[in-house]
């Protein structure tokens, strides 16, 4: 890991380039869940609310801060930035669209490849396919054994999220599916405050868990 080695200009620069991009992910996120055909075209810029845009411009500020903290830089703030998209997406309709995961893991693996092209690190990539693989089956049978908690959208952002952690060790890939239990939980008991409880058929959207989490570890 490379820990907090980035410098100030490198940390600005990551939050500037994503509240420049802010607008655009906000009409990202305004496209769901009413997107039904596939002629649809979501990756349209589209006018929002001020709310909504103050609301994305600080989630994506926050997690490109963390980004800044992690190699490879590009890489991560790609991530950062589409993870915004996904965890106000989760958050307010929990869903996690595979229109968005997709893209965003096939851009980052191009990335990613020709990071590990240039750096002469092959194995970096290699390790971050095979935590994508086992992290996205173990999450995809605790999904299987209990549909009514977690969907395909968590399985596809676990396996996403592993990989990029994958990158680093197998030592990240654990720490941050630790951090994402842990910010579950939290989530979890802050919904319980707000609606006086818990009950069987709550819903805890996992994006700004898996999304947090995997930058917090990668920024150590």
């Amino acid at each position: 890991m490379t820990g907090m080695s980035s410098t100030w200009p490198t940390a600005l620069g990551c939050v500037a380039a994503a509240v420049l991009v802010s607008p655009l992910l906000a009409g990202w996120t305004a496209a769901f869940p009413a997107v039904a055909g596939r002629d649809v075209r979501w990756w349209h810029r589209r006018r929002v609310s001020n709310q909504r845009l103050l609301t994305v411009v600080v989630i994506a500020g926050v997690l490109a801060a963390f980004a800044a903290g992690a190699d490879p830089v590009l890489a991560w703030w790609i991530f950062a930035v589409g993870g915004a998209v996904l965890a106000v997406i989760d958050t307010e309709h929990h869903l996690l669209p595979a229109r968005i995961v997709y893209p965003l893991a096939a851009i980052l693996l191009v990335v990613l490849a020709l990071s590990a092209v240039v750096t002469g690190e092959p194995g970096r990539l290699v390790r971050a396919m095979l935590a994508t693989a086992v992290v996205g089956v173990v999450w995809f049978l605790i999904a299987f054994t209990a549909p009514a908690a977690l969907g395909l959208g968590d399985v596809r952002l676990a396996a996403l999220t592993a990989g990029m952690l994958g990158w680093i060790g197998w030592s990240a890939v654990l720490a941050g599916q630790v951090a994402t239990i842990g910010l579950a939980l939290a989530t979890a008991g802050v919904i319980a405050v707000s609606r006086t409880g818990l009950t069987r058929n709550t819903q805890v959207p996992m994006g700004p868990a898996f999304v947090l989490g995997t930058l917090l570890v990668a920024s150590l």
